[in-house]
């Protein structure tokens, strides 16, 4: 084509690498590549078999250097050629939310993004309709989508809200349940949304081996009807609760666990009370992403202090959320430590339930113990009223300093 100064020259390739691209959905954009020239279709290939090549589920077509899933490109491809005219914003992001693994449009530069740039939320400008999409459509078309598509965006899978849907959400203190319905008419899918006040003050439990009794009975346990949870567990949480704190389940199980989680921490109940409500926090990853974090790696706090993090964040800039966590390792410890909780209210359980403080081996008792204490710990929060200053409250104001005793002299 002559004119369009300096319009660069578009390649497009397409392969069979579907279920390799499916069956991994950690790839990184690079390893997608490669994916992707292993299984490429050659002219030879293509012409042989036409039919059931561009009928196949594992069809996937590259537009200069970014992977699409041919069954979410085909529409866009088929409205430019036929009616030379782009498909409607609303209907590119219907598309792409039906890919759970690959967005329709990908950045251009992916190749040098992180992985937390690689899950923002948007793309925006490069990461609109390919070029050759929009060279498919007339002159006129063509200026008038490209004058629109710096003030376009296209919503991909994410993990965060945008603030202005947010604000669209009649949202009430406390948990708000969403409701996620499919045009296809298969069951809705819920999850909460937790409205809390900026001043609100955090206490956060982990799952497995703190409310559960150790780690791995913790997954085992529950699925043969067995409760598996530490002594007081339920009671002493619900006091905290009572105090108005609110309470973080944190756990570095991946995100198919999730409902799982949640019904056996529903279910987890003791003379009557059960575990206060309060957001369940998964890891976003898969199963097997999980298990090399935590069995190779032995490192679920790289999770843990991410998602502290960003739900610090949050938060006033000069505030500490966090008051206290509870853990059952010293990863946790290293977790608390990252979000500023204090020293003095870091506490870890053991598998025969006993209760220590592992940066000055003060060991504290039970949660049974513990519940006795609450209000001396965890001092009930008053609206509108700041939590005395740590070194002021009635636990460490009156608390006597031990004695030190002389060993007798030797004779």
């Amino acid at each position: 084509g002559g004119g369009g100064g300096g319009r660069r020259q578009n390649t497009m390739k397409i392969s069979l690498c579907g279920r390799m691209l499916q069956e991994r959905g950690d790839m990184t954009h690079r390893e997608q590549q490669e994916a992707f020239d292993r299984h490429l279709v050659t002219q030879e290939q293509f012409l042989s078999n036409p039919l059931d090549i561009a009928s196949s589920p594992e069809l996937y077509v590259s537009v200069n250097g970014d992977i699409y899933r041919w069954q979410l490109m085909a529409p866009a491809v088929l409205s430019a050629l036929v009616y030379q005219h782009q498909l409607p914003t609303e209907v590119h992001q219907e598309l792409v939310t039906l890919d759970s693994r690959f967005a329709m449009f990908q950045s251009k530069g992916k190749n040098s993004l992180s992985d937390a740039e690689e899950r923002e939320g948007y793309l925006e400008g490069a990461n609109e309709m390919p070029d050759l999409l929009l060279r498919l459509c007339s002159e006129w078309e063509e200026e008038e989508e490209f004058a629109l598509l710096g003030r376009k965006k296209y919503m991909r899978k994410t993990n965060k809200p945008t603030q202005e849907q947010l604000l669209s959400m009649p949202l009430q203190e406390g948990a708000n349940v969403l409701r996620f319905c499919l045009s296809s008419g298969a069951a809705p899918v819920t999850a909460s949304i937790y409205l809390w006040s900026h001043k609100s003050k955090v206490v956060i439990s982990d799952v497995d081996g703190t409310i559960t009794k150790s780690d791995l009975l913790g997954h085992i346990a529950p699925a043969f009807g067995i409760q598996w949870a530490q002594k007081g567990v339920a009671q002493l949480l619900t006091r905290i609760q009572e105090n108005n704190y609110k309470v973080l389940y944190l756990t570095a199980r991946p995100i198919g666990q999730a409902d799982a989680t949640k019904t056996y921490l529903k279910s987890v109940h003791e003379n009557g009370v059960r575990l206060p409500v309060g957001p369940v926090i998964t890891s976003p990853d898969g199963m097997f992403r999980s298990l090399h974090r935590e069995v190779i790696l032995r490192r679920p706090e790289d999770f843990k202090i991410e998602c502290l993090s960003t739900i610090k964040n949050l938060f006033p800039e000069a505030s500490l959320p966090f008051y206290a966590g509870f853990g059952n390792r010293h990863t946790d410890v290293t977790s608390y430590q990252a979000v500023k909780i204090p020293d003095s209210r870091i506490m870890i359980i053991n598998p025969q339930g006993e209760v220590h403080n592992p940066l000055n081996q003060t060991r504290i008792s039970s949660y049974d113990g513990l519940r006795e204490l609450v209000d001396l710990m965890f001092p009930p929060v008053v609206e509108n009223r700041e939590i005395t200053d740590e070194q002021y409250n009635t636990f460490n104001f009156w608390r006597v300093e031990p004695f030190a005793i002389e060993p007798p002299p030797t004779a």
